[in-house]
Parts: structure tokens; sequence; C-alpha cells
């Protein structure tokens, strides 16, 4: 292996990499991308409206309920669609901002700690949080959320929770196999996936999950209002 010293830095307490900040603890959404965002005028035109849908869609990893967040700007975007731009757009675009301004710092993952992932879905999205505690508290270490198309929006909720789960495994994958994670759930998912009379569907997303050592606990308290808000 050969290392170009000039695009090298050593013994630095944090820099940029791969488009986000990278410290000791863990990863912020880089201030720059942040501002970007920040600095926008509420959009009028279909080519304004893809501007912010896109340059948040970079920080998806640090949003929780991303695609809850973009609902409003995908409406927008239809066509046919004569004011595109509504009072329901510019409060998802003020909400965003908002959220924006103290953006969650993602904790980096300990090798051998247990992880906990909390699962949610609406009618047309399903969404996960995938966290760990320190010292008592809980802590972010990455959000995922995917949009369902018309077909999965009829999925019974418990199977959405299922396929929130099988999204969160497929994209975090190496998080899944190199720990132990704990399903925070009070719905009986792990009876569902394993029972005799189980759909095709479901079977199929119980053999794909069956590759990671899940475990499967109801939910205690919560101990973050940002988790609270998720699964409410």
């Amino acid at each position: 292996m050969k290392l170009n010293p000039s695009k090298c830095t050593f013994g630095v307490s944090s820099g940029r990499f791969l488009g986000y900040l990278v410290m000791q603890r863990g990863i912020e959404a880089h201030p720059l991308q942040i501002k970007a965002i920040l600095e926008m005028k509420s959009p009028s035109t279909v080519k304004e409206i893809q501007s912010p849908t896109g340059r948040a869609a970079a920080l998806n990893r640090f949003l929780l309920k991303s695609t809850d967040k973009f609902v409003p700007f995908f409406k927008a975007l239809k066509k046919g669609q004569k004011d595109k731009w509504d009072e329901e757009c510019e409060v998802a675009f003020q909400n965003l901002t908002t959220y924006l301004t103290s953006p969650p710092l993602l904790l980096k993952a300990v090798p051998g700690e247990d992880m906990f992932v909390y699962l949610a879905e609406s009618n047309s999205i399903v969404s996960s949080a995938l966290i760990r505690e320190e010292l008592g508290a809980q802590h972010s270490v990455f959000y995922t959320s995917k949009a369902l198309l018309y077909a999965k929006t009829r999925y019974p909720k418990l199977e959405k929770l299922i396929l929130a789960l099988l999204v969160s495994a497929t994209k975090l994958r190496l998080y899944y196999q190199t720990h132990q994670v704990i399903v925070m759930t009070d719905f009986p998912l792990r009876s569902i996936l394993h029972s005799l009379d189980a759909s095709q569907r479901l079977m199929k997303w119980a053999i794909e999950l069956s590759q990671y050592n899940l475990l499967y606990q109801p939910k205690t308290a919560i101990k973050a209002q940002a988790f609270a808000d998720f699964v409410a």
C-alpha cells in the first residue's frame, strides 16, 4: 500500500471524511452541508423544490424519520399539481431547518457492545433508529427510513414493522453481523415470523433475518425525548 503524504492527516482530533465530520466520539453532519440548507429561501419552482430534497437526502443518516420529513416535498413534485409549494410544504421546510440547527451526534459503535433498534411505521413509510447506550443514556448510531410503494402501504401494521427491521438489517448489515442487536418492540414480531401459519412473504423475511442473532424485548423507559417522539 502506498500513501500520498499530501492527502494524509495524522494525529488530529477531528476531520472531514466522506463528507462527514468525524470525531473521536462519533460522526456529525458537516456544517457546510447544513449551512447550505439553512440559507435556502422557500422554494417556488420544481427545480428549487428538488434542491432542498436532494441536499437533505445526503444527511439521511442524521435525520430522524427522514422520509416523513420529505413527504410534502414529494407531493409537490408530482405532475399535474397546480399549487406545488403550499402551506404543508412550508411547514415541513421550516421544521427541517429547525431540526438541522442542532443535528444529532452519531456515536460510533463499540466492539462487543449490545445495540438496540427501535421501529416505526406510518401509512407509507417505515423507519428505524439504531442506538447504543452509554452511561445510562441512549445515543443515536444510525437512522434509516424508506417510502413504501402503493402495494406495500396496504400491509398490516405488524408486517410493516417487520419490513422496517428488514430494511434496517439490510442497510446496516455490518452492525447486525458484528453486534448483538436487540429489537425493542411491544409487538409479537418474533412469534409472527416463526408462526407455522405465516405467509410466504413473512417466511421469506424470516429466512433473511435468521442470519442475524436478534433478540426481542419489550420497550422499557425510553431515556431520550427523540426516541420517545420516534416511537409515538
